[in-house]
Order: C-alpha cells, then structure tokens, then sequence
C-alpha cells in the first residue's frame, strides 16, 4: 500500500487540500493585473505598520511574516524545478538539480532583502501564473509592503526535511528595530502526523520558572505532536529549539540586533508551533536578558491547542511576570483552533476572535467548543475555508478601524478583557 504511486496520490491530495481549501480560489485577473492593481493601490499608502507595541500594526506585521514564510518555499521549490529569472535573488545559485536541491536543504547563507524578494517575483511574473498561493492578494500586498522598508531581511530560512520537520524563517527589520521568528502551517504530508499526535507529552520547567515560583511537582503536559516537531523525540535527534534559540541569541550578541524586540507568529501548526515555542523561549534566561524589561511577543493565528491546564497556568506565571504577551486570532466557524477531541485541553494569551460582519471579541483565553464553531447547514469545506489566512486577512481588515489605536499593553491592562488572568 506505500507503494511510490500511492505516496504520490497521498502528496497530490494534500495539496489538493492545502491549495483549495485554506486558500481562497483565485481571482480571474492574471496575477500581473493583480500585482500591478494592487501596486497602484499602495502606491501613496505608507507601511501598514508602526513601532512594536500598537496592536494593530503588529498583527498586521506577522499576517504579512506567516504569509511570507509559506510563500516563500513555494518560491524557492519553483526556482529549484524551472530555470528563472535572477534566481540569485532568492538565494538559489546556478547548478545541476542535485546542486540545486542541496542548496534547498542547506537554507539560504546570505541574508535576503525583502526588496530583493519583490524584484524576483516582478522579474517572474508570467512563470508564477497559476500558483495560488503566488496570486493571493494577501502575498502580493505582503510584498508590496515589505518591499516598502529599506532595511528588512530574511536571515534564516530553513525548508530541510520538510514534512519530517517543520519550516522556519527568521526576519530582521532594523527600521523598526525588531526580530521576527515564523513557522509555517501544514502543507506536506509529515506535518498532519504532528497534528494527529495529540495526545500529551511531559515538558520540564525550566530553572528561569521555578524562580518566578512554578511548583516543579506540578506536570506540564503539551501536545505531543508539537513538542516532537520542536524538540525531536529523543534526545539524540534534532531539536529545532536549541538551533533556533542559538540563531535569536547570535543575533542579539552580533550586536547589530541591540534592544530588538521579539515576535513569534505562525499560522495553523504553525500557530501552535509559535506558542510552544514563545513559552520556552521566554522561560529562558539567556532570551530575557537580551529583552531586558520588554516581553516576548506571540501573535499566532488560527493555533490549535498546545497544552493542557498546567501549560496554561505556567504560561500565566510568565505573563504576569511580563515576560510573554499573547494575542491569539481565531475565526468564527474556523474549526482547527477546536478541534481536538480530547480532554483538558486549553488555550492561553488574550483571544482576539473575529466574524464575518465588523465584530470582534476580545477576551483573555477565549474558550468556546466545536460545536459552536462547527457550522452544521454548510458542507465541512465552508468550515476549512474559513481557516485560510488569507480569510484572516480578510476579516482582519473589517475590524482594524476600531482597534487600530490598541497597544498590546493596553490590553495586558484592561480588566474588562483579563479578568481571567487578573483571577
């Protein structure tokens, strides 16, 4: 039965999934109409972002980082497999395909300006007909802006062994002076393995949370899927969070990174890859330090569960400490975010929930239940589509108005919203 063809059928129909139903069906304009629309639209417009801090500007910020670190593989597989145009931009340097494909695995060695990003797409406009997740308006506005900032970079970019590890990608914006980490969503066969592993693992505490007074008797427990994907399953095999922490520290001590702050995002897996991973990174010492005063940043959208009661409540400790602030995104009637059926699970961080009109919840957690965000008179596909980022983007843009004034810390502060967490 794991023959090459059905490996293949298995490889067709997840993307068949990933393409058609997290991503909204392309439009009829060609996607060179769509960038130059969309061009013209930006034209006399200013990033649609400010300083960390404003709340708006930072989901804003990480819609465009989680869009991009998909995108982005896409780019660079389709660069691998056809010969394009200034190919040098993205890091992929002249070769036969298995000097190509070496190149793929080993990520990119020099850092990547966005701008540069933006003038390889331009260059490929007409190779890059047809691929969804090239035409979506939200990757065209993506780069559009991010093209926009003189002095913004990829500096890591890991695709190795995707499908059996997840993919990554560590952004520098010296004009607002932060570090972005983003981990992408599932689109290869491996990364539904990691989902289907729910059922939970043992995380050790660690010594920067038995000082905040965390009773080290107490189990934290995450899902185990996750924790894999982050940490390896045996100490002998790689851990993701021991690189990617050494590559936020070197930033930080090359001293080209001073006084940075930190956000974490990602969409889907990748939601739950960025909690998990924000919660460990801001336990650390080594990362505190190098934040001094200001807290690690989550913003993660459409995250499905990460950890259980005791996860919750050490996730607490950290936030009340001030050193972890979460805004967590969710969708009305986007399933994933509840969708596993076992018990004491729990969601941390302040919830911003979103419908489909201008309305917004914001609340601290934000429990609700399958059933209420299943929508039974709709087949099961209006429920997926719902959690496609670029529907997030969508109703993300109906409610900025009347949050766009919100800092995160305005949030942390308000009562109203963090009851739960001030109890």
């Amino acid at each position: 039965i794991f023959s090459s063809e059905f490996t293949k059928l298995l490889k067709t129909t997840n993307y068949f999934l990933v393409t058609m139903v997290f991503c909204k069906t392309p439009a009829k304009e060609t996607i060179m109409e769509k960038f130059e629309r969309i061009k013209e639209e930006r034209a006399h417009k200013p990033p649609l972002w400010e300083p960390s801090g404003n709340m708006c500007s930072d989901i804003r910020a990480m819609l465009y980082g989680s869009e991009l670190v998909y995108a982005f593989a896409v780019l660079r597989e389709l660069a691998r497999e056809n010969d394009m145009e200034k190919e040098y931009l993205i890091g992929i340097a002249p070769g036969n395909a298995e000097e190509r494909q070496k190149i793929l695995s080993e990520g990119i060695k020099d850092k990547i300006r966005t701008k540069d990003i933006v003038d390889f797409v331009q260059s490929n406009l007409k190779r890059l007909e047809g691929v969804s997740r090239i035409c979506s308006d939200l990757f065209v506005e993506t780069l559009l802006d991010l093209g926009k900032m003189e002095n913004a970079y990829i500096v890591k970019f890991d695709a190795h062994r995707a499908g059996s590890t997840f993919v990554y990608g560590i952004y520098v914006n010296h004009d607002l002076k932060r570090i972005s980490l983003s981990f992408r969503g599932t689109a290869e066969m491996g990364d539904w393995g990691a989902n289907l592993k729910y059922f939970k693992e043992p995380l050790n505490p660690s010594d920067s949370l038995l000082e905040l007074g965390f009773d080290e008797k107490k189990k934290i427990r995450v899902h185990g899927g996750f924790k894999e994907y982050l940490m390896g399953s045996h100490p002998s095999h790689d851990c993701k969070y021991k690189d990617i922490k050494g590559e936020l520290v070197e930033l930080y001590t090359s001293g080209e990174c001073n006084g940075y702050d930190l956000i974490v995002t990602g969409h889907s897996l990748g939601g739950a890859l960025s909690t998990l991973m924000s919660f460990q990174l801001a336990s650390s010492g080594t990362i505190s330090k190098h934040l001094g005063n200001k807290p690690l940043v989550n913003i993660s959208f459409a995250s499905p569960y990460v950890g259980g009661e005791v996860f919750g409540e050490a996730f607490k400790m950290l936030e009340k400490a001030g050193k972890l602030q979460h805004i967590r995104v969710s969708n009305e009637t986007d399933v994933v975010p509840v969708g596993i059926i076992a018990p004491n699970y729990m969601h941390v961080g302040i919830n911003l929930h979103l419908d489909e009109a201008k309305d917004y919840v914001l609340e601290y957690q934000g429990k609700r239940s399958l059933w209420w965000q299943w929508t039974p008179f709709f087949p099961w596909l209006a429920n997926l589509s719902n959690h496609g980022l670029e529907e997030y983007d969508t109703r993300f843009k109906k409610v900025k108005t009347a949050i766009r004034h919100m800092t995160i810390n305005d949030v942390y502060g308000n009562s109203s919203i963090t009851k739960d967490f001030i109890e």
